[in-house]
C-alpha cells in the first residue's frame, strides 16, 4: 500500500497559551485516506493500550509512518528551529480507540497529561474517522502555571498534582473536557476527518471525550486515530 500526501493539505497555525507553543495542523492531510488507512479495519489486532491511554491500539503501517513523518520534517525543523543536523528518532505508533467508560478511569485518565519531557518530541495525532467525535485540547496548570513539562519543572508539577489531590479528594469520575479548578483549557483541536495536528509531546493535553459518541471499540464508527510518536536528537 502508497500513502500519498496531499502536497496541498491546507495548513493552519496555532498558539497555544502563554508560552505561545506552536501547534500545526493540517486538513486534507493525504489524498487516499479511505483506501489506505480505513479498509480492513475489523482485521486490525486491537488490544489493551500499554500506557494510561484509556482505550484499544492496534499497530500502525510502518509505510504510513514513514510517509507521514519524513513531509512534515522540514516544517518543524522551521517551526520549532530544530537544528538540521539532528536526527529523527521514532516510537512505537498506533491506531488508537476511546473505549473506557467514565467508571473504569484511573485518576491519571482524569486529567491532562503529557507524552515526555524532551524539547523535539512531537504527537503526530492523525483523526480517521468523518463521523462526530471529540477533539483533544490542551491545558495549563493552575497551581504552577505550568503549561509544557520539562525536567527542570517535572518534580514541581508531579509534586503539585498530588498535593492537590490530597486535599481535594480524587477527580468526580469524567473524561476532562474543559477548565476545572486545577486546569485551565488553553486551546483544542476539532476532530475532522483526515486532519493532522502536530504538537510537541511535553505539553498537557487530552482527548476531549464525548462518551456517547466517542466510547466505542469499533473502528468503523469510534474515535479512530493514528498517533504517531517522533523525538529529533543530535546525531
Amino acid at each position: 500500500m502508497s500513502y500519498f500526501v496531499n502536497r496541498a493539505a491546507t495548513p493552519y497555525m496555532s498558539h497555544v497559551g502563554l508560552e505561545k507553543t506552536p501547534v500545526l495542523i493540517l486538513d486534507n492531510y493525504l489524498e487516499n485516506v479511505t483506501n489506505a488507512l480505513l479498509q480492513n479495519l475489523e482485521k486490525l489486532d486491537f488490544s489493551d493500550a500499554p500506557t494510561y491511554y484509556p482505550g484499544i491500539r492496534a499497530r500502525l503501517p510502518e509505510q504510513y509512518i514513514l510517509s507521514a513523518v519524513h513531509a512534515l520534517i522540514p516544517l518543524l525543523q522551521k517551526i520549532h528551529s530544530i537544528p538540521v543536523h539532528y536526527n529523527v528518532e521514532y516510537f512505537d505508533s498506533y491506531y488508537s480507540l476511546v473505549t473506557h467508560a467514565v467508571s473504569d478511569l484511573s485518576i491519571e485518565q482524569q486529567i491532562p497529561h503529557f507524552d515526555g519531557t524532551a524539547h523535539y518530541r512531537f504527537a503526530l495525532l492523525h483523526y480517521l474517522n468523518p463521523t462526530v467525535h471529540g477533539g483533544t485540547a490542551f491545558y495549563r496548570h493552575n497551581p504552577t502555571g505550568i503549561e509544557r513539562i520539562t525536567e527542570s519543572n517535572t518534580d514541581e508539577y508531579l509534586s503539585s498534582v498530588s498535593r492537590y489531590f490530597r486535599q481535594n479528594g480524587s477527580p468526580n469520575g469524567r473524561y476532562i473536557d474543559s477548565s476545572d479548578q486545577q486546569f485551565t483549557k488553553i486551546g483544542e483541536i476539532p476532530y475532522v476527518q483526515n486532519r493532522m495536528a502536530i504538537y510537541p509531546g511535553n505539553c498537557l493535553h487530552s482527548g476531549t471525550i464525548l462518551p456517547d459518541k466517542d466510547i466505542d471499540p469499533n473502528p468503523l464508527s469510534g474515535r479512530l486515530t493514528a498517533n504517531i510518536f517522533i523525538n529529533f536528537s543530535p546525531a
